[in-house]
């Protein structure tokens, strides 16, 4: 039972990993954020939002790397589960401007391209949390 449950916390580890890589891929490698600036009234350059979203963004990403090896060394899918469910949320409301910081008005822009990406790796992420916390569940009773 415990090998079987060691093998399970293990598996969701690697997947857990790969997920975050992957967001963090998506965001600066794939399909990365606008690099334009936006002047303010004083006349001083700053950069757009989405920049600051892709920095949250690949922050999320990197939680996720360390709540994966975390499930990997204590074997605990019920918490790595709720954590990588709730970061994932997390990536998805980032997006939204009255939540998190948001993405540019303008369609055009490459941050409007990212935001669906971004989405169906919060999605995933979501999913393979509740499954992790769902089995981590069932094995304790």
């Amino acid at each position: 039972m415990v090998n079987k449950k060691n093998k399970k916390s293990q598996i969701f580890a690697v997947i857990e990993a790969v997920h975050a890589i992957c967001l963090i891929l998506i965001v600066k490698v794939a399909a990365p954020v606008c690099t334009g600036m936006v002047e303010t009234a004083a006349g001083k350059q700053v950069p757009m939002r989405c920049h600051y979203t892709s920095a949250a963004l690949v922050f999320l990403g990197t939680m996720l790397f360390a709540n994966a090896l975390l499930c990997a060394a204590r074997k605990e899918m019920v918490v790595c589960g709720i954590m990588a469910t709730i970061i994932s949320v997390l990536a998805i409301l980032t997006l939204n401007p009255s939540i998190g910081m948001g993405i540019c008005m303008n369609p055009e822009m490459a941050c409007n391209f990212t935001a669906p990406f971004v989405k169906v790796l919060g999605a995933i992420g979501a999913v393979i949390g509740v499954i992790s916390a769902y089995l981590g569940i069932k094995d304790v009773k």
